[in-house]
């Protein structure tokens, strides 16, 4: 079966929380792989209008460049209006302290957003799959710092909307259709590299998994995931009932003080995300609850992207410098 682009229906299955989100405009953060390619085609064949979003990390010369070219290609093509954004992660990664794909990944997303602001929509679509989320929770888990947590299909920070259509479906379905549609795509050969904690996962860890089990864990780490959302979602809307913050939307102190340690962790935790703060450790939340107590020696500390928690007059704010 054919659609009316002459394209072949596609046999990749959106996630159904994200379809209202593609009736407005959507940036797509397009790299020119495999994902990004096929949710491109997806969004064009749904009739969404898509503003189409590459960036360029500086790292990979001549491949890099290529990538760029071919997504340019790909947008022309497809009559998708395309931009094209530089940044240097290696001086990015020096700044910050943290690795290059921190940096990275920290510069595309707040890329995304301003990009979504510009075109009148805060709908941002990533291309993140299955395999992915299994990787994420492998990651999150090994490092502590949320348990068995995924990725979401729909995700709020800020006045930015995230959606991920894809995150129902297994890598080799995004190949398998691409394939089908005769659709190239670019391969980023970093990633056949297990030199990097998320491309160990995917080349070394759970292949090694899979063969100590004797069975695909891809699928019950996706399930232990939804789990820990439809948990998390339980928490969120408690959490939201508290009087947590003031009518300015900053942090309340005097009733955090109030409060045991574990429910003053959830509502410092909240408020980082609700304010954009990427990368969330336990270690953060402690760090940023040491300056909550008005004796406290310290009434600011660094936030991950070069921002700042600071305590004024009893209340916890964001700021930029």
């Amino acid at each position: 079966m054919t659609t009316k682009n002459n394209q072949p229906e596609a046999p990749l299955a959106l996630e159904p929380e994200c379809l209202p989100y593609l009736q407005k405009p959507v940036v797509l953060g397009l790299s020119g792989g495999r994902d990004s390619v096929a949710l491109l085609r997806l969004l064009v064949q749904q009739g969404c209008h898509v503003h189409a979003l590459h960036v360029h990390h500086g790292i990979r010369s001549a491949e890099a460049d290529a990538d760029a070219a071919f997504c340019a290609e790909l947008c022309e093509q497809l009559d998708v209006p395309f931009e094209l954004q530089k940044i240097d992660v290696p001086t990015l990664s020096a700044e910050q302290g943290v690795s290059l794909e921190t940096a990275g990944r920290h510069a595309r997303r707040w890329l995304l957003a301003a990009a979504a602001r510009r075109c009148q929509g805060c709908t941002v679509a990533l291309a993140h799959h299955a395999d992915d989320q299994a990787e994420t929770v492998l990651f999150r888990l090994a490092r502590g710092s949320a348990g068995l947590r995924g990725m979401q299909p729909v995700h709020q920070t800020g006045s930015t909307t995230w959606i991920r259509p894809l995150l129902s479906c297994r890598r080799e379905e995004i190949t398998a259709w691409l394939q089908q549609i005769g659709q190239p795509w670019r391969d980023d050969s970093t990633n056949a590299v297990p030199d990097v904690a998320r491309n160990s996962l995917r080349l070394e860890v759970i292949p090694t998994l899979n063969k100590a089990l004797g069975r695909d864990v891809t699928p019950i780490l996706n399930r232990s995931a939804r789990l820990q959302g439809e948990t998390l979602e339980a928490l969120e809307a408690a959490l939201a009932a508290l009087p947590s913050c003031d009518p300015q939307g900053r942090l309340y102190l005097p009733f955090v003080w109030e409060q045991p340690l574990a429910l003053q962790k959830a509502v410092v935790r909240r408020y980082l995300q609700q304010n954009g703060v990427a990368d969330i450790s336990e270690e953060l939340v402690l760090t940023v609850l040491a300056i909550l107590p008005a004796q406290a020696p310290a009434a600011r500390v660094n936030l991950p992207g070069g921002r700042f928690a600071c305590r004024r007059e009893r209340r916890l704010v964001i700021t930029e410098e």
